[in-house]
């Protein structure tokens, strides 16, 4: 349902159905503005508005029909609660299981989701079972297999800061000083991660970056190539036909008329 740059996973055990569950909806109250999910309970959050919040200090935006996950003990907050805010939030809990999987702590839905989701919570104020079959529902169709969990945590980070300064040269010296690492232990996180150095990460994700924004966006070839810190143009194609076996103005022209690669 979502794979997108930057999002944690937390491992779920979904084996079987969620068990008690609370439900509420309406303006996001004021418990929701700092709080700390309790030791054996998660919250499902849908929201249906743009606003900001955060996960253990780390802050993200939302919009309507953006799904937040708050494992047991997550420290959540969001910057504006009160009037004007919408959202519904499920509290369950989980039994432990031998069907561990990986939901993400973001997720966008669909109509239909949401939609289905909405059901749930009027199933749950009716004491239906129901709501707890669609929450269960919700919560395998975001799920992923456990390997895009990562064994260091610290590689979140270094993907993160990554991807916000992509525009511009990156040094394996200065991400391995950011995250207070050495560089040595740095390649190895990255060499066990995604078998590839971190130079040659950083180019992968400079290449999907690319490619995704010249199938998607009408900016200027030499904006994308800025955008994702290759402006040298002969640089760019070659990042790009090593990805996609084309020039840029060419997956551009494909990617518009349907192709994808």
């Amino acid at each position: 349902m979502l794979n997108e740059r930057g999002v944690r996973y937390v491992r779920a055990f979904l084996g079987q159905p969620p068990g008690s569950i609370y439900y509420l909806w309406g303006d996001i109250p004021p418990g929701l503005a700092d709080w700390v999910q309790p030791p054996d309970t998660w919250r499902v959050i849908l929201y249906g508005h743009n606003g900001d919040a955060w996960q253990n200090a780390r802050p993200y935006s939302f919009g309507p029909r953006t799904g937040a996950i708050f494992a047991p003990g997550t420290r959540g907050g969001h910057l504006r609660p009160g009037p004007q805010t919408d959202m519904v939030s499920i509290s369950f809990t989980l039994e432990s299981d031998r069907t561990p999987m990986a939901v993400p702590t973001l997720f966008q839905v669909s109509q239909d989701f949401y939609d289905g989701f909405i059901f749930a919570v009027e199933c749950g104020v009716n004491g239906g079972e129901r709501g707890k079959a669609l929450l269960w529902h919700l919560l395998w169709s975001v799920s992923q297999p456990l390997t895009v969990l990562r064994e260091q945590s610290s590689l979140y980070e270094a993907e993160d800061y990554i991807a916000a300064n992509l525009h511009r040269p990156l040094a394996v010296g200065e991400l391995a000083a950011q995250l207070g690492v050495s560089q040595r232990t740095l390649l190895s996180w990255f060499q066990a991660e995604h078998a590839a150095s971190v130079r040659g990460y950083i180019r992968q994700v400079r290449a999907r970056e690319a490619c995704r924004l010249l199938a998607e966006t009408s900016e200027s070839i030499k904006a994308v190539a800025a955008n994702v810190g290759v402006p040298d143009l002969q640089q760019f194609n070659k990042l790009v036909r090593s990805r996609v076996g084309l020039s840029p103005r060419a997956y551009r022209e494909r990617s518009r008329h349907g192709a994808s690669l």
